[in-house]
């Protein structure tokens, strides 16, 4: 996820219980190739814990690909991924993301320039059900497949669903019947909200494993199995981990702002949260910050 999946926020995340394997934000190889390229290494920084790790890409032109992949390689990454799902209208008004759907032709093209970029790398391929219905599924995975990925990510919901209807797990188990007979894995993706759930949903559909999202900022705790409800001083604890932490990586490149979207993460669930919780929203660096938590007298 976009200025969420960062060297900061996967550190958080390890310490709360680490998934088995971790995603970067997705990055544009389109940027790795041009002079914003050593802006763009900021994404795919990672540390030694961060393993196993997919570096995520998106793009449209197969020669940025293949250097993407070829730069995952040398930087270290377990796997890439050429994301062909964001509805994003700013990501598709490029022609990226899923508005590939509408040339798989060219999706085709991509996957195959990410593979020999990147070597022996496994390559995913995470894309949505289609773009206006779920009846174009079978023809859009199905040309996916054709470009043996080892890895199908799908999340279940067309484009223009958006995030507004439930995920159709039953639609993702049968693109996991399709991937499988393809000699690929599936990851299904939509709606997962503990580990149980992720666990039922995969034995339900027949999925190889399922990817969080969203999830995981009702429960940094999720996938160590654990209640959302923690303690107020707990969560304030690890809200100044992740400030401290997303300063030393960010600061002075990205504002401050982008860091305040976790502080519902940490500041629900307790009487007083929301007050606190607005009063954190007006700060504008990390001393004040602090300075707001102490005053709390919760830690």
């Amino acid at each position: 996820m976009a200025d969420v999946t960062d060297v900061p926020f996967r550190s958080i995340v390890a310490q709360c219980g680490r998934p088995d394997v971790f995603y970067t934000e997705f990055v544009s190889a389109h940027g790795l190739a041009s002079s914003g390229r050593e802006r763009l290494l900021l994404d795919l920084a990672l540390t030694d814990r961060d393993h196993p790790i997919v570096a995520q890409f998106f793009g449209t032109v197969p020669e940025h690909l293949h250097a993407a992949g070829k730069l995952a390689r040398e930087l270290g990454f377990d796997g890439v991924d050429i994301n062909m799902g964001c509805p994003d209208r700013a990501i598709m008004k490029q022609g990226a993301g899923a508005a590939l759907m509408r040339e798989p032709s060219r999706a085709v093209e991509l996957i195959a320039a990410l593979r020999e970029g990147a070597g022996d790398l496994p390559v995913a391929v995470k894309t949505r059900l289609g773009l206006r219905s779920t009846d174009e599924m079978d023809a859009w995975v199905g040309m996916v497949l054709s470009a043996k990925p080892d890895v199908l990510v799908v999340h279940g919901r067309t484009v223009s669903e958006m995030s507004k209807v439930p995920a159709h797990w039953e639609l993702i188990g049968r693109a996991a019947q399709m991937a499988h007979d393809a000699g690929a894995l599936c990851i299904g993706n939509g709606d997962i909200m503990s580990r149980a759930q992720g666990l039922e949903r995969a034995s339900l559909s027949g999925v190889d494993g399922v990817m969080v999202g969203r999830g995981i900022f009702h429960n940094p705790w999720l996938f160590a199995g654990s209640p959302e409800l923690r303690t107020p001083a707990e969560r304030l604890r690890l809200l100044l981990a992740h400030t401290d932490a997303w300063v030393a990586h960010w600061g002075g490149i990205k504002s401050f702002d982008l860091m305040k979207k976790f502080y519902k993460v940490y500041v629900s669930g307790w009487d007083g949260a929301a007050h606190l919780r607005a009063k954190l929203m007006e700060a504008h660096d990390a001393e004040t910050v602090r300075s707001i938590v102490a005053e709390s007298g919760i830690l």
